[in-house]
């Protein structure tokens, strides 16, 4: 009993240390904020399974114990915020949580067999589809740091949800520091995740991307002067798109996608801007650019040029037709050059 307690005291500690230190710069960052609640829950979890707790149900002990079986949710909310490319992260990342909390709530509430049994399936299939889609991203992703982050995310807490989950699920009574060493286990996990990755570099964008016209600088060495050659012939004339590690770290592309996205969006707006193109769907255009399908396309497109396809087509031989641009569609053709360079 003196084992387990200072087991736990020794991983709440820790984990309220966490919390103080990066609490100043937390609630401004998507990322703090979910790392924070990340904490919560985990404290929660140490509080509610300690052995002379978990059989009680007294009021306090409510919002611990809904905080504790709503952590898949919150897991899925913190991959999506770390290793999303999305700026800023897409709000759907709180679905889990938000579908977590009334099955949480009504387990505890009832103590129901039934809302047990789905709480916790809702858990397993909530980590273990969030832990292959974190390590089935690893190849694709440029950001070195976050590649390791992947592993040690997926591999170290949820597998440590998954088996408590699992554990909780088939009955097995609680050892007294079966919960207290899970708990060291996943503040381990946090701290190194805040060592490998400083918490502003969480932020899924990068610092804004070079072109490649500007890349080949006398910052960077021989061999990589010769590989950002061969990435621009390569992109440029053969459209073979392989290179990684070029292109995020000197180029700045958050992934690949991001990257080729740049040729493609260059090219959709040539054929546009093109008279003779100007009966062409707008879909056929999409396509011929390397888009699969129009929604996408429309996305990126507005996104970047901050107007639909059909309005910068329409805009743009408007000005070819008068013979020259207007100052607002030369401001506009300069920022979606700007917009291209810096996502």
């Amino acid at each position: 009993m003196l084992l387990e307690t200072g087991l736990r005291g020794g991983a709440l500690a820790l984990l309220g240390m966490l919390a103080i230190i990066g609490f100043p710069g937390t609630l401004r960052s998507p990322i703090g904020r979910v790392t924070l609640l990340f904490d919560l829950c985990v404290i929660a979890f140490l509080i509610e399974t300690a052995p002379e707790i978990h059989e009680m149900l007294a009021w306090w002990i409510v919002p611990l114990r809904i905080l504790s079986n709503s952590i898949a949710g919150v897991f899925v909310a913190w991959a999506e915020t770390a290793f999303a490319d999305s700026n800023p992260p897409t709000r759907w990342r709180w679905a889990g949580f938000v579908a977590m909390l009334p099955l949480a709530a009504a387990a505890t509430l009832s103590g129901s067999v039934v809302a047990w049994n789905a709480t916790h399936a809702a858990t397993l299939i909530l980590v273990i589809f969030e832990t292959a889609r974190v390590l089935a991203g690893r190849k694709a992703d440029l950001v070195e740091g976050r590649r390791r982050v992947r592993i040690v995310f997926a591999c170290g807490i949820g597998f440590v949800i998954l088996g408590t989950t699992v554990l909780d699920a088939a009955g097995v009574h609680w050892l007294p520091e079966l919960s207290a060493v899970l708990g060291l286990a996943v503040v381990a996990v946090l701290i190194r995740l805040r060592a490998l990755v400083p918490e502003p570099a969480l932020q899924p964008a990068p610092s804004a991307p070079t072109t490649l016209a500007t890349a080949v600088t006398a910052e960077m060495g021989p061999e990589e002067r010769q590989l950002a050659e061969r990435l621009r012939q390569a992109m440029e004339h053969e459209r073979a798109y392989r290179l990684r590690r070029l292109i995020n770290q000197r180029l700045g592309h958050r992934n690949f996608t991001e990257f080729v996205n740049q040729y493609r969006m260059k090219e959709a707006r040539a054929a546009l801007s093109d008279p003779a193109q100007a009966r062409v769907p707008v879909l056929t255009i999409a396509l011929d650019a390397g888009w699969g399908s129009i929604g996408p396309f429309n996305r990126a497109f507005k996104a970047q040029a901050g107007e639909t396809p059909t309005e910068f087509r329409r805009r743009a031989l408007a000005d070819f037709a008068i013979g020259h641009p207007s100052p607002d569609s030369a401001r506009a053709d300069a920022n979606f050059d700007k917009t291209a360079t810096s996502t």
